[in-house]
């Protein structure tokens, strides 16, 4: 590793990466090693690249408050290797530290996350036997108009090539929707659940996202998820079938160029 201004090192290689972050999920499951073929450290916390859908590059910050900070002050020096040519760039920060990266930069309008995992499959239910695979190809229009009608946020497409499950009305009608995609180091990745707004509370949202879970969990050992902060509901549903919540992300665009 090599030094850099206030306490801040460059380091490579994603064992290395996992090694000095103790392993970290969110770093197992969702940096590769082209990823991680440059990263920085300082004072407990790390900064690492990660990609995910449309977005090319983005910088996460995560570890100790003190070390945070230190890497959230280097971010010109990071943003000159990961985007050299870009004006701003996408920069997640543990939520309670986002005021640190106001104060110092331009900070545009982005959004908060949350990132959970985990290893144990929920308890067997009846009720998982409801919960069927989903031709999301040829049933991709209706699809489209359920997560429109009952989840608008959602940010999985049908047709993309991840797995999909539901459960149906008697009469074949999309009661439920959930997908499995995979994480970019492969984990299983669940998104876009959706329950009719006019079924809510009958727990069917508990129903396709145990069963898929247990599913993923006894094919792959683990399954993830992320939801948008202001769903209390959903994370309490998360918690509740075993997962752990690992990180809770402020993900803004940062200007650093004029």
């Amino acid at each position: 590793m090599s030094a850099a201004r206030s306490r801040v090192v460059t380091g490579q290689g994603l064992a290395e990466l996992l090694r000095v972050s103790g392993a970290h999920p969110f770093i197992r499951w969702e940096v590769t090693d082209d990823l991680a073929q440059t990263w920085w450290r300082a004072a407990g916390a790390v900064a690492f690249q990660r990609t995910r859908k449309s977005v090319r590059h983005t910088v996460n910050v995560l570890g100790d408050d003190a070390g945070v900070t230190q890497l959230i002050e280097h971010l010109p020096e990071i943003v000159a290797t990961v985007a050299p040519q870009r004006r701003a760039l996408s920069v997640s920060v543990p939520q309670h530290l986002e005021p640190a990266l106001r104060e110092r930069y331009r900070v545009l309008d982005g959004g908060d996350w949350e990132w959970f995992h985990t290893t144990t499959a929920p308890d067997e239910h009846p009720s998982y036997e409801r919960v069927v695979h989903l031709d999301d190809v040829a049933r991709a229009a209706e699809v489209r108009s359920f997560l429109h009608a009952h989840s608008p946020t959602a940010d999985t497409e049908p047709g993309q090539g991840e797995r999909w499950f539901a459960v149906e009305d008697p009469d074949g009608s999309l009661a439920a929707v959930a997908a499995w995609g995979t994480t970019r180091a492969g984990a299983p990745h669940l998104s876009s659940v959706a329950v009719d707004t006019r079924l809510r509370g009958r727990g069917l949202g508990r129903t396709i996202v145990g069963a898929v879970t247990r599913r993923a969990v006894a094919e792959a050992g683990v399954c993830t998820l992320g939801m948008y902060s202001h769903n209390d509901v959903a994370r309490g549903l998360y918690l509740s079938l075993g997962y752990d919540r690992v990180c809770a992300w402020s993900s803004r665009p940062v200007v650093l160029r004029h």
